[in-house]
């Protein structure tokens, strides 16, 4: 997985990234609701870093939620959009999740809503974010989960394949992953009740609506862990200093 992929199909994608994926059907805008919903139930009361910004969706809705709300985001293109977005009600520094740039103990939560499976080495992002949270503080990570016969799904479907590489994640490994980076783990489950694509081609919403309350989440293929943090890691992470890491502003 290459860091450079990510950062380019980001710039590319731009302002038409949220159009293209929640605003095609009501399916997807529905997903949207749901997932924003799901995030602000995981999270303590204070501040947040919120790691992989993309056009400001989720930002906007913490910052709205009384969050003192910080975002960080590897594509500058995305993070000037959402510092626009925002609007003041927070802010946006350009950095790359493996390497945070801030001081230890300086956060009450971080979280990770679906980038998480674009990282190289989750471990590191995992082990950083245990050092900048304060002691009593939560990470929260969502990402793509390893489904079986996902590749010979999508061929069936005669869906394009992913333009970004990812690695997909079962529950348990994230968990796993989590315990490692001295995190208890707190809730380990399915986000979703149904995989992506239903919820993306879902034109009508009414009946999604209705039944998505009802069912387990056995179908889902979007998980989400929460994890406490432990004791405080033994020794110091070496950080590098990210290049080109700078806040952003509005008129920037």
């Amino acid at each position: 997985m290459d860091k450079k992929e990510v950062i380019q199909n980001y710039d590319r994608e731009g302002a038409s990234y949220d159009s293209m994926r929640y605003g095609r059907t009501r399916g997807g805008r529905y997903f949207s609701e749901v997932e924003l919903s799901n995030t602000l139930k995981m999270l303590k009361p204070g501040s947040v870093l919120h790691v992989g910004t993309a056009t400001g969706r989720v930002s906007t809705y913490l910052a709205s939620k009384g969050f003192d709300y910080v975002g960080l985001e590897i594509s500058e293109t995305m993070a000037r959009i959402s510092a626009a977005k925002l609007n003041g009600r927070g802010s946006i520094v350009r950095g790359d999740a493996e390497h945070l740039p801030f001081k230890p103990g300086s956060f009450d939560n971080v979280v990770s809503v679906r980038s998480f499976h674009f990282l190289p080495h989750p471990e590191s992002f995992m082990r950083d974010a245990n050092l900048i949270l304060r002691q009593t503080g939560r990470l929260t990570v969502s990402f793509e989960k390893y489904v079986p016969g996902r590749e010979a799904f999508r061929k069936l479907m005669k869906l394009p394949p992913s333009i970004v590489r990812r690695t997909y994640y079962t529950n348990s490994h994230v968990s796993s992953m989590m315990r490692s980076a001295g995190f208890q783990p707190l809730l380990v489950r399915n986000a979703t009740k149904f995989p992506l694509l239903v919820y993306w081609r879902t034109k009508n919403d009414v009946i999604l609506r209705k039944m998505h309350g009802k069912i387990p989440s056995l179908l889902g293929t979007v998980g989400v862990v929460v994890g406490g943090k432990q004791n405080s890691l033994t020794g110091r992470l070496e950080k590098s200093t990210p290049v080109g890491v700078r806040s952003y502003l509005p008129g920037d």
